[in-house]
């Protein structure tokens, strides 16, 4: 078997849903967690100055998408065939355009401006994305995003919605159809494992 080693800092966000591919598949791995003082002095190691960044046999590899389909496609949560599999990046890549709108108020320190920033966000932001999002589990039909399993688009998914619940309250539950997604993968046998052992820390767009 290979040997894996994840690196990020000590967060819930962008290696979440790679952490829970590991759990899943009963994969051990190094589970390497930077507090923030000490990323100055490891920036310059990384493959292109950011993280995640996953090791597999000292090989490296970044980008935080690249590396949940990755791990997918080798546990067996990334789609049937091609056509799951490009489904399953849509729905990766979903949210990057609302993490920008995110950002800013997340950033802001003026109490008037982060207001108006938060509410453009979640009104043209977040609350788009999420009536898209129940429009595809109604297209699909059977509780999942893509195909009729268990795959990286909703552990993704379902990673990015609670994440973003913690600093957003209250978004989620105006949206049933997402309520009952998040309740499902919450009660996946191995991701309730995992939620219950992981280690405790905040969420973070970064």
């Amino acid at each position: 078997m290979p040997h894996y080693k994840l690196t990020y800092f000590n967060l819930y966000g962008r290696a979440e849903t790679s952490r829970i591919l590991f759990h899943l598949a009963g994969v051990p791995y190094d589970d390497v967690r930077i507090e923030m003082e000490e990323w100055a002095g490891k920036k310059s190691d990384t493959r292109w100055g950011f993280l995640p960044e996953l090791e597999v046999d000292g090989k490296k590899l970044a980008q935080s998408y690249a590396i949940h389909l990755y791990l997918a496609k080798i546990f067996g949560f990334g789609g049937k065939d091609e056509w799951e599999t490009a489904r399953i990046l849509e729905f990766l890549l979903a949210f990057e355009e609302v993490f920008i709108k995110l950002y800013a108020p997340y950033i802001e320190k003026d109490p008037v401006k982060k207001d108006e920033l938060t509410k453009s966000a979640i009104d043209g932001g977040l609350k788009p994305l999420y009536n898209r999002l129940e429009k595809s589990l109604e297209e699909n039909g059977n509780g999942y995003l893509v195909g009729n399993q268990l795959t990286v688009a909703d552990i993704g998914t379902f990673v990015m919605l609670t994440g973003i619940e913690e600093f957003q309250s209250g978004v989620l539950s105006e949206f049933t159809k997402l309520v009952t997604f998040v309740k499902r993968i919450e009660d996946e046998p191995k991701v309730k494992e995992w939620i219950e052992k992981r280690p405790k820390c905040p969420f973070s767009v970064m």
